[in-house]
């Protein structure tokens, strides 16, 4: 019974990633840009895209898939940045992002990327923020709660998120990056993320 139990099952399929031209360029994009080996950083920034997207599908909020894929893949590359401007990392992702993806047509307003771009590390709630730039926030931290906080999402969705694309060495990444914002900004830590 066991063996037939065994060999009956499939591992269900990965989350599917969008393909279009603007999300194949934000790949191209973070390969250029990162500096780190293995899969930890890559990983991180598609769970950030799978968990925004279901929170914008929770909130009925409208934001083009590969839009929302190349945001999330670009939103900590200001860290690593080196041809960017910006007082923080945060403003380097909007530098950067504005800079890579000038030849696509994107579907949003300008501010509201540039809040997803800005925002997307606050642990409190944003006055007036867009509902799109919202999402990405509440999705860094199930990211980096591990699941811990879904905001009503459901839990076997967002475990499968964290088992199609696993940490990898991501905490060593984090680690360079505390490394790098204590270093060369460290008012990022508290004007980034609290205010």
């Amino acid at each position: 019974m066991l063996e037939s139990a065994t060999e009956t099952f499939t591992a269900p399929a990965a989350p599917s990633l969008p393909t279009s031209p603007l999300a194949a360029h934000a790949d191209e994009v973070f390969e250029a840009t990162s500096p780190y080996d293995g899969d930890g950083f890559r990983n991180h920034c598609r769970r950030l895209f799978l968990f925004t997207e279901m929170l914008l599908a929770q909130g009925g909020t409208p934001l083009a898939r590969d839009l929302a894929y190349a945001i999330a893949m670009c939103h900590d590359l200001g860290i690593v940045s080196r041809g960017d401007t910006g007082r923080t990392y945060l403003e380097r992702s909007r530098s950067l992002f504005a800079r890579e993806m000038a030849g696509f047509e994107l579907k949003a307003a300008q501010d509201v990327v540039d809040e997803c771009l800005v925002y997307n590390h606050r642990l409190l709630p944003v006055p007036n923020l867009s509902p799109q730039a919202d999402a990405f926030r509440r999705a860094v931290q199930i990211e980096h709660t591990h699941g811990l906080l879904r905001f009503g999402l459901p839990k076997a969705p967002v475990a499968a998120v964290f088992a199609a694309y696993p940490r990898d060495n991501f905490d060593r990444v984090l680690l360079d990056f505390t490394w790098r914002t204590l270093r060369h900004e460290p008012l990022t830590l508290v004007n980034g993320i609290f205010f």
